[in-house]
């Protein structure tokens, strides 16, 4: 099956390692049990689980010191075809560990480089140049640096050439300026979404108007909104769906939004229907919370999960 080209562009990558401890305690050395690393940052994510998938995906992100050179490593590992450019800062990392006592997972969060302007100008450049037809996803938070209008400017580049759709997964300053200038598909979660529009008590009905506000007014082609265990909302011009996933025991959250914008830009990729896309898109997400540390979805997994999917029209 034809698959559209898919672009990731990651402005703030990290190198996501997970290990698991008997127990967290304060003041003792607690020993790590077996410990990962896997590249990370939204955009690098949906690359690997395209991958996964046999998409051919290309990866654009920045790399800077030993730690950039560790992440191309781990990039190229995977198979994933990729385009770096080069900043003098070395790339962050994240630390999740999970308790084998309680099974709680806790996710640590470090800082991201400053970027000057001709760095982060070489990424959106990149990305620019990358993107002729298909589709564009640019996943993820911005670093120091950067200035809340990039994914704006992406925006109106491609726009400008005409041809790639761009699909964003970002919150706060930076989804709102490329909102302005127009999107085809944003992935905010229930709070930025709320957040966003000024909501306080959302519930599912105000959620749906309040999209299809941003649709109507030509904003965004497709907003879909994650509501975490309650699955996702994706409203269009023509249609307003509800997804429920299957129960399922969660082992780590990590990824889990990013292997659900993935496989949902895949079936789009493949001219598959939004109602079908949508719910692969939920089998993923889900897949990957059945996944302890930042392991993702994998095709079997999804496979499994897909007819369990329910999708209501609204």
């Amino acid at each position: 099956m034809k698959i559209e080209p898919i672009v990731t562009l990651t402005m703030n990558p990290a190198i996501d390692i997970s290990s698991t401890v008997k127990k967290l305690m304060t003041t003792h050395k607690i020993r790590c049990m077996k410990t990962t690393r896997d590249p990370g940052g939204g955009g690098i994510n949906v690359a690997r689980v395209l991958k996964r998938f046999e998409a051919e995906p290309l990866a654009i992100f920045p790399v800077g010191g030993p730690s950039g050179l560790m992440l191309e490593k781990l990039v190229a590992g995977e198979g994933v075809r990729h385009q770096s450019f080069n900043t003098n800062h070395e790339c962050r990392a994240n630390f999740t560990v999970n308790e084998d006592e309680s099974g709680e997972q806790y996710r640590f969060v470090l800082p991201g480089p400053t970027l000057g302007e001709e760095e982060w100008n070489a990424g959106l450049g990149l990305m620019t140049a990358a993107c002729t037809s298909g589709f564009a996803i640019a996943s993820g938070s911005l670093p120091r640096g950067v200035p809340h209008d990039f994914y704006a400017r992406l925006a109106h580049n491609l726009k400008k050439l005409g041809n790639a759709k761009l699909v964003l997964d970002t919150s706060g300053p930076p989804l709102k300026h490329a909102l302005d200038v127009g999107c085809y598909l944003v992935k905010p979660s229930l709070s930025e979404f709320a957040d966003f529009m000024g909501m306080t008590n959302p519930d599912q009905k105000s959620c749906v108007e309040a999209a299809r506000q941003l649709v109507t007014a030509g904003n965004a082609e497709i907003v879909a909104l994650t509501l975490g265990e309650e699955g996702a909302i994706l409203v269009s011009r023509d249609l307003a769906l509800q997804a429920l996933p299957p129960p399922i025991k969660v082992m780590g959250t990590v990824g889990a939004g990013d292997s659900f914008l993935a496989i949902l830009t895949l079936g789009l990729a493949r001219r598959q229907s939004l109602i079908d896309a949508f719910r692969q898109g939920i089998a993923a997400g889900t897949g990957a919370l059945v996944s302890a540390g930042t392991g993702l979805c994998s095709p079997e997994i999804v496979a499994e999960l897909t007819p369990q999917v329910k999708v209501n029209i609204l």
